[in-house]
């Protein structure tokens, strides 16, 4: 519009013309405060424009005055270059000023030599009327001008190319601190063939190997899938899926060692080539914390069920004899009273037997809440084994002779070994009162001690009615009540042979059985040399 001045109006060339090339500069002003996402006033810049078209329009129109347009356009640049410069080397994040830095100095050289072409224009005057009519030094600040339009504009456009480099620098270093510091292993192959071009640093801490090592490599020939068939299996649901959500495998170290897996993987796209990334997250932790809480669970449920046995007992095993002695001794008592003496012998022996059978379930009682308790000590000792064995059999002589049951101990004369005596006294004494209890009338207990070549062997067997196999398990577990009547309707406390099995794994023995409805049973345990 300028260099057409004479041949377009000159409200158009003159006015409009220089609003528009003030404008422009206004408006890189604001794409540079939106390319460093800043945000200012712009009333200033807008009254700026008004008061320079009025001005410009005033001088060109009303009263002609080509010195005041210059002097008016050289300050419009001055104002707009300070704010350019004060932007760009000021208000700019410190972190961006090293890529707008030169953008800056060049408002900084508009700013000094608009002010210099002011003072140069009020010095000497009057100017030519004619505006292509310059005077030398005229036409140096028109090429100055040139100049700083040409190094405004590269220097714009560095700026762009370094901010866009920072922004790629920038991204490429969130995802590599991403990808590496990922506390789970991931893998970027190709599709077509498998091969592994990218893995992040956790594969080392998690299965050992370093990145270098398997990059390169093939999925086929990844030796961290503990069974072919896992591979194949994923690789098939990747292919008709596209992706892969969660599914569990067991993968290997590279010392061999197995660790518990979750992979996930997903289909993409990189330089317009199909890849695969893969994500391993190790579980192991995860899976040992789900065992030890379904341990704990069961531990918690067998607590449960222990608890509610000992209630069981307590409620029902105890207080059935106690109610027969108290209603048999007023009996007992009422009849004496009345000096008839009829039937009292087998009242006392009613009462006689639920009295030893109370006995001996509170012994066993207080003997196993002391174990469950913690409060029964373990204290080994030298104990003879045999003439234990033959204390026990003394013991029991009455109950044994009730049933003419003969008792034949095989064993050696003498068998010394180290264990808690009072702890072996009760499983001596439970086997062979349940072996006399389900013996028949004139039947046969046979105890047998033997010494091994690591340990020794006690056996108690009976010629009795036997038990059936599949009530076996249920002896030995509190949580499972199985106890049945004697021949001579003995009955048993349910925890006899629990106290035996605690008692002989706390010497880090077995206990045994071996038995044949009908027949007869065997209880054994075996205790340790050492």
């Amino acid at each position: 519009m300028i260099f057409l001045r004479g041949n377009i109006p000159d409200w158009l060339s003159i006015p409009v013309a220089n609003t528009l090339i003030v404008s422009s500069t206004i408006i890189l002003l604001i794409g540079l405060e939106k390319f460093l996402r800043l945000k200012g006033p712009q009333i200033q810049n807008i009254l700026l424009i008004l008061t320079f078209f009025s001005i410009h329009s005033y001088f060109t129109f009303l009263d002609p005055d080509l010195y005041i347009r210059k002097i008016n356009f050289a300050l419009a640049f001055v104002l707009i270059s300070f704010q350019g410069a004060f932007l760009m080397l000021r208000r700019t994040p410190v972190a961006m000023q090293r890529v707008t830095r030169p953008v800056g100095y060049v408002f900084v050289v508009v700013f000094f030599v608009q002010i210099s072409h002011i003072i140069y224009i009020i010095q000497n005057q009057p100017v030519q009327d004619a505006y292509f009519n310059s005077t030398g030094s005229e036409s140096l600040f028109l090429m100055a001008w040139e100049v700083i339009v040409i190094s405004l504009t590269y220097s714009v456009f560095l700026m762009y190319n370094k901010r866009l480099v920072n922004d790629v620098n920038e991204q490429e270093e969130k995802f590599s601190k991403a990808f590496h510091k990922a506390p789970f292993i991931i893998f970027l192959s190709k599709l077509k063939d498998g091969e592994i071009f990218e893995v992040n640093k956790s594969v080392y801490s998690i299965s050992g190997f370093q990145p270098h090592e398997l990059i390169g490599l093939k999925s086929i020939d990844l030796n961290i899938w503990k069974q072919n068939e896992d591979l194949l299996k994923f690789t098939l649901d990747l292919k008709s899926k596209g992706l892969v959500v969660e599914d569990e495998y067991l993968f290997r170290k590279k010392s061999g060692e197995l660790f518990h897996g979750l992979i996930s993987a997903e289909i993409i796209e990189i330089n317009n080539v199909k890849c695969v990334i893969s994500v391993i997250n190790d579980i192991t932790n995860r899976k040992q914390a789900e065992f030890n809480l379904r341990k704990s669970e069961a531990s918690l449920r067998e607590l449960n069920s222990t608890k509610d046995k000992f209630f069981s007992i307590i409620a029902h095993d105890l207080k059935s004899p106690f109610n027969g002695i108290l209603g048999l001794s007023e009996i007992l008592s009422e009849q004496v009273r009345e000096k008839d003496y009829e039937g009292i012998d087998t009242y006392a022996t009613i009462i006689n037997s639920s009295s030893r059978h109370a006995m001996a379930l509170l012994s066993n009682l207080m003997e196993w809440s002391r174990s469950q308790t913690g409060r029964m000590e373990f204290n080994p000792e030298k104990v003879d084994l045999v003439k234990t064995t033959k204390s026990i059999i003394e013991l029991l002589k009455t109950s044994s002779e009730e049933k003419a049951i003969g008792i034949s101990l095989n064993a050696p004369l003498k068998l010394e070994l180290n264990a808690d005596k009072a702890m072996i006294e009760t499983v001596l004494r439970n086997l062979i009162s349940n072996a006399i209890k389900f013996t028949p009338f004139k039947g046969e207990v046979i105890i047998t001690v033997e010494e091994a070549e690591n340990e020794y062997l006690l056996s108690v067997a009976d010629s009795g009615v036997g038990i059936d196999k599949v009530n076996f398990e249920k002896l030995f577990r509190i949580d499972t009540s199985y106890s049945t009547l004697g021949t001579n309707n003995e009955k048993g406390t349910g925890l006899g042979l629990i106290l035996c099995k605690e008692f002989i794994e706390k010497h880090k023995g077995k206990v045994g059985l071996e038995s044949e409805l009908g027949v007869g049973s065997r209880f054994y345990f075996t205790l340790p040399k050492t």
